[in-house]
Protein backbone atom coordinates (compact mmCIF):
# COMPACT_ATOMS: atom_id res chain seq x y z
CA UNK A 1 0.00 0.00 0.00
CA UNK A 2 2.62 2.50 1.00
CA UNK A 3 4.10 1.89 -2.52
CA UNK A 4 1.10 2.62 -4.35
CA UNK A 5 0.93 5.67 -2.76
CA UNK A 6 4.30 6.68 -3.58
CA UNK A 7 3.92 5.83 -6.94
CA UNK A 8 0.48 7.44 -7.59
CA UNK A 9 1.44 10.73 -9.87
CA UNK A 10 -1.85 12.45 -8.86
CA UNK A 11 -0.54 12.56 -5.18
CA UNK A 12 1.37 15.78 -5.33
CA UNK A 13 -2.08 17.71 -7.38
CA UNK A 14 -4.46 15.75 -4.59
CA UNK A 15 -2.57 16.65 -1.14
CA UNK A 16 -0.07 18.76 -1.61
CA UNK A 17 -1.07 21.12 -3.68
CA UNK A 18 -4.24 21.75 -0.71
CA UNK A 19 -1.38 22.28 2.00
CA UNK A 20 -1.25 25.96 3.30
CA UNK A 21 2.22 27.91 3.78
CA UNK A 22 4.18 25.58 5.71
CA UNK A 23 6.15 28.94 7.40
CA UNK A 24 2.63 30.33 8.18
CA UNK A 25 1.58 27.20 9.56
CA UNK A 26 4.91 26.49 11.54
CA UNK A 27 4.39 30.38 13.26
CA UNK A 28 0.43 29.34 13.90
CA UNK A 29 1.30 26.04 15.88
CA UNK A 30 4.26 27.95 17.89
CA UNK A 31 2.08 30.48 19.12
CA UNK A 32 -0.81 28.76 19.45
CA UNK A 33 1.03 25.72 21.51
CA UNK A 34 3.20 28.54 23.51
CA UNK A 35 0.14 30.96 23.99
CA UNK A 36 2.63 33.60 23.45
CA UNK A 37 4.30 35.39 19.90
CA UNK A 38 7.00 36.53 22.18
CA UNK A 39 7.23 32.78 23.10
CA UNK A 40 6.77 30.80 19.30
CA UNK A 41 9.27 33.59 18.12
CA UNK A 42 12.01 32.21 21.10
CA UNK A 43 11.41 28.88 20.13
CA UNK A 44 11.64 29.59 16.16
CA UNK A 45 15.03 32.00 16.39
CA UNK A 46 12.64 34.71 14.78
CA UNK A 47 11.62 37.80 15.66
CA UNK A 48 8.08 38.33 17.29
CA UNK A 49 7.14 40.47 14.26
CA UNK A 50 8.14 37.62 12.14
CA UNK A 51 6.21 35.52 13.69
CA UNK A 52 2.74 37.81 13.80
CA UNK A 53 3.57 38.41 9.84
CA UNK A 54 3.33 34.69 8.66
CA UNK A 55 0.07 34.27 11.23
CA UNK A 56 -1.45 37.32 9.06
CA UNK A 57 -0.32 35.70 5.89
CA UNK A 58 -2.35 32.46 6.96
CA UNK A 59 -5.50 34.42 8.01
CA UNK A 60 -5.24 36.72 4.83
CA UNK A 61 -5.23 33.15 2.76
CA UNK A 62 -8.10 31.40 4.97
CA UNK A 63 -9.82 35.18 4.92
CA UNK A 64 -10.30 34.65 8.93
CA UNK A 65 -9.08 35.58 11.99
CA UNK A 66 -6.72 33.10 13.79
CA UNK A 67 -5.90 34.80 17.09
CA UNK A 68 -6.71 37.25 19.34
CA UNK A 69 -4.36 39.53 21.01
CA UNK A 70 -4.54 40.57 24.81
CA UNK A 71 -2.31 41.34 27.29
CA UNK A 72 -1.23 38.90 28.56
CA UNK A 73 -0.54 36.58 24.89
CA UNK A 74 -2.69 35.20 22.72
CA UNK A 75 -6.44 33.75 22.02
CA UNK A 76 -7.47 31.15 19.76
CA UNK A 77 -10.20 31.74 18.04
CA UNK A 78 -13.05 29.24 17.85
CA UNK A 79 -12.03 28.05 14.13
CA UNK A 80 -7.98 28.01 15.01
CA UNK A 81 -8.73 25.44 18.50
CA UNK A 82 -10.32 23.36 16.57
CA UNK A 83 -7.39 23.25 13.95
CA UNK A 84 -4.55 23.35 16.51
CA UNK A 85 -4.54 19.70 18.09
CA UNK A 86 -3.77 18.36 14.52
CA UNK A 87 -0.80 20.61 13.79
CA UNK A 88 0.61 19.71 17.06
CA UNK A 89 0.52 16.07 16.28
CA UNK A 90 1.62 16.46 12.85
CA UNK A 91 4.70 18.95 13.96
CA UNK A 92 5.52 16.32 16.15
CA UNK A 93 5.51 13.59 13.62
CA UNK A 94 7.73 15.87 11.42
CA UNK A 95 10.30 16.22 14.04
CA UNK A 96 10.36 12.65 14.64
CA UNK A 97 10.72 11.83 10.78
CA UNK A 98 13.48 14.34 10.85
CA UNK A 99 15.48 13.03 13.61
CA UNK A 100 14.65 9.22 12.10
CA UNK A 101 16.37 10.75 8.72
CA UNK A 102 19.13 12.15 10.35
CA UNK A 103 20.03 9.21 12.29
CA UNK A 104 19.95 6.76 9.43
CA UNK A 105 23.40 5.54 8.46
CA UNK A 106 25.14 6.90 11.85
CA UNK A 107 26.58 5.32 14.12
CA UNK A 108 24.92 3.79 17.07
CA UNK A 109 24.30 5.94 19.84
CA UNK A 110 25.98 4.94 22.40
CA UNK A 111 25.41 4.38 26.27
CA UNK A 112 27.55 4.79 28.67
CA UNK A 113 26.85 2.64 31.60
CA UNK A 114 28.74 2.87 35.31
CA UNK A 115 28.82 -0.49 36.77
CA UNK A 116 30.14 -2.40 39.71
CA UNK A 117 33.31 -3.85 38.50
CA UNK A 118 33.00 -7.54 39.28
CA UNK A 119 29.20 -7.41 38.03
CA UNK A 120 30.09 -6.28 35.01
CA UNK A 121 33.37 -8.83 34.82
CA UNK A 122 31.33 -11.90 35.86
CA UNK A 123 27.85 -11.23 34.49
CA UNK A 124 27.51 -8.20 32.06
CA UNK A 125 30.47 -8.62 30.14
CA UNK A 126 29.64 -12.07 28.93
CA UNK A 127 26.51 -11.03 27.90
CA UNK A 128 27.47 -8.07 25.85
CA UNK A 129 29.92 -10.36 24.48
CA UNK A 130 27.59 -12.73 23.32
CA UNK A 131 24.92 -10.39 21.96
CA UNK A 132 27.17 -8.79 19.51
CA UNK A 133 26.74 -5.63 21.48
CA UNK A 134 29.03 -3.00 20.82
CA UNK A 135 27.78 0.42 21.37
CA UNK A 136 27.86 -0.01 25.19
CA UNK A 137 30.90 1.56 27.10
CA UNK A 138 31.51 0.06 30.91
CA UNK A 139 32.58 2.36 33.66
CA UNK A 140 33.56 0.70 36.70
CA UNK A 141 32.74 1.34 40.01
CA UNK A 142 31.73 4.90 39.71
CA UNK A 143 31.70 7.28 42.32
CA UNK A 144 29.03 10.06 42.77
CA UNK A 145 31.82 12.46 41.47
CA UNK A 146 31.83 10.51 38.40
CA UNK A 147 28.26 10.97 37.37
CA UNK A 148 29.21 13.80 35.27
CA UNK A 149 32.63 13.40 34.80
CA UNK A 150 31.94 10.36 32.73
CA UNK A 151 28.32 11.73 31.29
CA UNK A 152 27.09 8.13 32.32
CA UNK A 153 23.30 7.59 30.69
CA UNK A 154 22.74 4.87 33.73
CA UNK A 155 24.20 2.92 35.98
CA UNK A 156 23.91 -0.62 37.69
CA UNK A 157 23.93 -0.32 41.53
CA UNK A 158 23.17 -3.21 44.68
CA UNK A 159 21.07 -2.09 46.86
CA UNK A 160 17.73 -1.50 48.37
CA UNK A 161 16.61 0.60 45.51
CA UNK A 162 16.54 3.95 48.12
CA UNK A 163 18.31 6.06 45.93
CA UNK A 164 16.77 9.86 46.38
CA UNK A 165 17.08 12.12 43.02
CA UNK A 166 16.92 9.06 40.80
CA UNK A 167 14.77 7.25 38.37
CA UNK A 168 15.40 3.34 39.75
CA UNK A 169 14.47 0.23 37.49
CA UNK A 170 14.91 -3.18 39.18
CA UNK A 171 17.07 -5.17 36.65
CA UNK A 172 18.38 -8.78 38.83
CA UNK A 173 16.93 -10.49 41.96
CA UNK A 174 20.08 -12.67 42.69
CA UNK A 175 20.36 -14.96 45.99
CA UNK A 176 22.89 -16.80 47.86
CA UNK A 177 24.24 -20.50 47.77
CA UNK A 178 27.40 -22.60 49.31
CA UNK A 179 30.06 -22.95 46.14
CA UNK A 180 32.99 -25.26 46.80
CA UNK A 181 36.01 -26.18 44.29
CA UNK A 182 35.29 -29.84 42.87
CA UNK A 183 38.66 -31.65 44.32
CA UNK A 184 37.32 -30.08 48.11
CA UNK A 185 33.82 -31.51 47.24
CA UNK A 186 35.47 -34.95 46.61
CA UNK A 187 36.85 -35.32 50.19
CA UNK A 188 33.54 -34.92 51.17
CA UNK A 189 32.07 -37.97 49.35
CA UNK A 190 30.02 -35.25 47.27
CA UNK A 191 28.24 -34.99 50.62
CA UNK A 192 26.64 -31.23 50.63
CA UNK A 193 26.17 -31.13 54.61
CA UNK A 194 29.22 -32.53 54.88
CA UNK A 195 31.48 -29.57 52.78
CA UNK A 196 28.94 -27.18 54.99
CA UNK A 197 29.99 -28.52 58.49
CA UNK A 198 33.33 -30.14 57.48
CA UNK A 199 34.88 -27.80 55.78
CA UNK A 200 36.54 -24.40 55.74
CA UNK A 201 34.28 -21.68 55.61
CA UNK A 202 34.61 -18.43 53.98
CA UNK A 203 33.12 -15.55 55.44
CA UNK A 204 32.22 -11.94 52.91
CA UNK A 205 31.87 -9.43 55.44
CA UNK A 206 30.02 -6.99 53.03
CA UNK A 207 26.91 -8.45 53.67
CA UNK A 208 25.10 -5.61 54.98
CA UNK A 209 23.43 -6.41 58.26
CA UNK A 210 20.08 -7.80 57.42
CA UNK A 211 18.23 -10.13 58.89
CA UNK A 212 17.15 -11.42 55.81
CA UNK A 213 20.52 -11.60 54.22
CA UNK A 214 22.06 -14.73 55.67
CA UNK A 215 25.36 -15.25 56.78
CA UNK A 216 27.02 -18.70 57.49
CA UNK A 217 25.36 -18.48 61.21
CA UNK A 218 21.94 -18.20 60.08
CA UNK A 219 22.27 -19.95 56.74
CA UNK A 220 23.20 -23.08 58.98
CA UNK A 221 20.76 -22.45 61.33
CA UNK A 222 17.71 -22.26 58.93
CA UNK A 223 18.58 -25.96 57.88
CA UNK A 224 19.54 -27.37 61.74
CA UNK A 225 22.73 -27.76 60.61
CA UNK A 226 25.35 -26.50 63.41
CA UNK A 227 29.62 -25.97 63.51
CA UNK A 228 31.46 -25.14 66.47
CA UNK A 229 33.78 -23.15 64.68
CA UNK A 230 31.60 -21.23 62.34
CA UNK A 231 33.99 -18.25 62.62
CA UNK A 232 37.16 -19.90 61.11
CA UNK A 233 38.07 -19.42 58.37
CA UNK A 234 38.88 -16.91 55.63
CA UNK A 235 37.08 -13.58 55.63
CA UNK A 236 36.50 -11.89 52.46
CA UNK A 237 35.56 -7.98 51.95
CA UNK A 238 34.16 -8.54 48.81
CA UNK A 239 31.51 -10.15 47.18
CA UNK A 240 33.90 -11.50 44.39
CA UNK A 241 36.40 -12.10 46.62
CA UNK A 242 34.93 -14.91 47.71
CA UNK A 243 34.16 -16.67 44.97
CA UNK A 244 37.67 -16.57 43.94
CA UNK A 245 38.80 -17.65 47.12
CA UNK A 246 36.37 -20.55 46.87
CA UNK A 247 37.55 -21.37 43.18
CA UNK A 248 41.29 -21.50 45.14
CA UNK A 249 40.13 -24.15 47.47
CA UNK A 250 39.78 -22.35 50.49
CA UNK A 251 37.06 -23.71 51.58
CA UNK A 252 32.87 -23.37 51.02
CA UNK A 253 31.37 -19.60 50.23
CA UNK A 254 28.07 -18.14 50.16
CA UNK A 255 28.32 -16.96 46.54
CA UNK A 256 25.52 -14.51 44.56
CA UNK A 257 24.64 -16.73 41.69
CA UNK A 258 25.33 -13.52 39.12
CA UNK A 259 29.08 -13.09 40.69
CA UNK A 260 29.87 -17.03 40.28
CA UNK A 261 27.87 -18.18 36.93
CA UNK A 262 30.89 -18.28 34.72
CA UNK A 263 33.13 -20.39 37.04
CA UNK A 264 30.01 -22.88 38.26
CA UNK A 265 29.76 -22.87 34.30
CA UNK A 266 33.64 -23.90 33.53
CA UNK A 267 33.57 -26.39 36.42
CA UNK A 268 35.79 -24.57 38.84
CA UNK A 269 32.92 -24.14 41.44
CA UNK A 270 30.27 -26.43 42.29
CA UNK A 271 26.78 -24.93 43.81
CA UNK A 272 25.69 -27.07 46.64
CA UNK A 273 21.72 -25.76 45.85
CA UNK A 274 20.14 -29.34 47.42
CA UNK A 275 18.85 -27.54 50.18
CA UNK A 276 17.52 -24.28 48.17
CA UNK A 277 18.73 -21.10 47.09
CA UNK A 278 18.74 -17.97 49.32
CA UNK A 279 17.35 -14.76 47.42
CA UNK A 280 19.12 -11.85 48.56
CA UNK A 281 16.73 -9.19 49.98
CA UNK A 282 18.86 -6.56 48.03
CA UNK A 283 19.39 -6.29 44.05
CA UNK A 284 20.56 -5.21 41.19
CA UNK A 285 18.71 -1.55 39.81
CA UNK A 286 19.32 0.66 36.90
CA UNK A 287 19.58 4.05 37.62
CA UNK A 288 19.62 6.85 35.56
CA UNK A 289 20.82 10.05 37.21
CA UNK A 290 19.03 13.45 38.39
CA UNK A 291 15.87 11.33 37.46
CA UNK A 292 15.66 11.98 33.79
CA UNK A 293 14.35 9.08 31.69
CA UNK A 294 16.42 6.98 29.83
CA UNK A 295 17.31 7.57 26.44
CA UNK A 296 16.08 4.93 23.68
CA UNK A 297 19.44 3.11 23.56
CA UNK A 298 19.77 2.77 27.50
CA UNK A 299 16.01 1.51 27.44
CA UNK A 300 17.18 -0.56 24.68
CA UNK A 301 19.99 -2.23 26.35
CA UNK A 302 17.73 -1.83 29.93
CA UNK A 303 15.07 -4.20 28.36
CA UNK A 304 17.76 -6.70 26.79
CA UNK A 305 19.67 -7.38 30.59
CA UNK A 306 15.97 -7.82 31.76
CA UNK A 307 15.41 -10.85 29.84
CA UNK A 308 19.00 -12.11 30.24
CA UNK A 309 18.28 -11.17 34.31
CA UNK A 310 14.85 -13.77 34.01
CA UNK A 311 16.45 -17.03 35.32
CA UNK A 312 17.83 -15.54 38.37
CA UNK A 313 14.07 -14.39 39.62
CA UNK A 314 13.90 -17.40 41.68
CA UNK A 315 12.44 -18.89 44.68
CA UNK A 316 14.45 -20.70 47.49
CA UNK A 317 14.99 -20.90 51.49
Amino acid sequence: MALEILNDPDLPERTFQTLLPLNALRAFEAASRRGSLAAAARELGVTPGAVSQQIRLLEDVLKTRLLERTGQGVLLTVEAADAAPYLHEAFASLAEASARLRSAGAAPARVRLGVPGAFAAAWLAPRLARSGRTDVSLISDPGPEDLDRFRLDAEIRFGNGQWPGYAVRPLLSDSLMPAVAPDLLEQCDGDWRKAVTCLPLIHDTSLPRDPAQPDWQVWLARRGLKRADIAQGDHVSAPDHGVGAAVSGRGVALVRASLAESAVADGRLITLIADGVTPLSWRYHLLSPDGRPLSRAARALADYLTEEARPFETAGV
